[in-house]
């Protein structure tokens, strides 16, 4: 299947795909999740000539691939778009994009994160979207919706009042879609969670039609829990200021509740992350998404010590000796890993936080 991926790239960069190989991949990519996941790795793979930043050769090169691939874009008869800025141009930014036509002609934007980086970016109607550590997504804006398609991470939407257009993000199983607000929305293999911080957001079946008339998250449930947990087929429920929702793709259950602070949801944004009294573990796969070495725990015992904390994600060297000084743990760092065991006779501090 790699190889498959790899010479639709080669074609696409050469200027040879046809319309019917144009939309072969992006069916292919839409039915296939594993293929889309390779061709989007491939396309992250080669933006990767960041690294080469700065050099005064290679920016030459990568301007005039820029001016070859337009000068090639205006004759191509698929109407793609310039894989020269995507594969040269777009590697000299952290933060990069392509352009790529829709099934109806509208373009298609789609936006990347690294590891630990976080961008901000202004969308054609002065909506905001904010996206955390390895985060991607397409926009797609036509003449009567507005969508976002997000591919995998998390990212923080301040949406501009448009009543002609809804505002919809694509998750996969479920959709949201915005009634004036400000919301997060965090993409798991497993599971969606959205948190509200203005207005309202709605919760439905993908590809249904929204409806304003959905009832709350609140409407019959106990503790926010939405009664045995079971969300029928065409279910739809909105999603209040306030208020935190998680759907498990699983058991096709939607649960919520009402924190008493959104800053553990929404925190992020601001390069903060903040743990409650949760278990290390939990701590270590939360740092591991803006980590660039993998942390690992490599003594079941440590598992469990239990974490107050509030961490920068800019200071994650820092947040790591904290923790080591305050719980019975040591932290080793390799040149490819950080190693967290436990710390025999070192006794924790009290109320252990950072």
């Amino acid at each position: 299947m790699a190889g498959a991926v790899e010479r639709s790239l080669v074609r696409l960069w050469s200027g040879q795909l046809s319309k019917a190989e144009a939309a072969a991949i992006h069916s292919r990519a839409a039915a296939d999740a594993r293929y889309r996941e390779q061709y989007l790795d491939a396309l992250q793979a080669l933006a990767g000539l960041q690294g080469l930043a700065g050099d005064g050769d290679i920016e030459a090169v990568a301007a005039e691939t820029r001016s070859l691939g337009g000068q090639r874009a205006r004759n191509r008869r698929a109407g793609l778009g310039i894989a020269a800025s995507l594969l040269l141009g777009a590697g000299l930014s952290a933060f990069y994009f392509t352009y790529l036509s829709g099934a109806d002609g509208h373009r298609l934007e789609r936006h990347f994160t690294r590891v630990g980086e976080q961008k901000t970016l202004e969308l054609d109607d002065g909506s905001a979207v904010t996206l955390n550590t390895g985060t991607q997504l397409a926009v797609r804006y036509g003449e009567t919706a507005r969508t976002i398609v997000l591919e995998r991470g998390e990212a923080f939407f301040e949406v501009a009042e448009d009543s002609a257009r809804h505002f919809t993000v694509e998750l996969g199983a479920r959709s949201v879609t915005a009634i004036g607000t400000a919301f997060s929305v965090r993409k798991h293999p497993e599971r969606y969670r959205l948190a509200v911080l203005e207005g309202k957001v709605l919760m439905h079946p993908a590809g249904a039609e929204a409806s304003a008339y959905a009832l709350p998250v609140a409407a019959n449930g106990q503790d926010g829990a939405l009664g045995a947990g079971r969300l029928e087929a065409n279910g739809q429920r909105l999603v209040e200021q306030g208020w935190v929702a998680e759907f498990d793709l699983g058991r096709n259950r939607l649960t919520a509740f009402q924190p008493e602070s959104m800053a553990r949801y929404l925190g992020w944004r601001k390069g903060m992350l903040r743990f409650d009294r949760e278990p290390l573990y939990r701590v270590v796969q939360e740092l591991n998404r803006y980590s660039r070495k993998k942390i690992l725990i490599e003594d079941t015992g440590a598992m469990e010590l239990t974490v107050y904390a509030a961490v920068s994600v800019k200071e994650l060297g820092s947040a790591l000796a904290a923790l080591e000084r305050l719980l019975a743990i040591d932290i080793t760092e390799h040149h490819d890993r950080i190693v967290i065991t436990g710390s025999e006779g070192k006794a924790p501090a009290p109320d252990a936080g950072a």
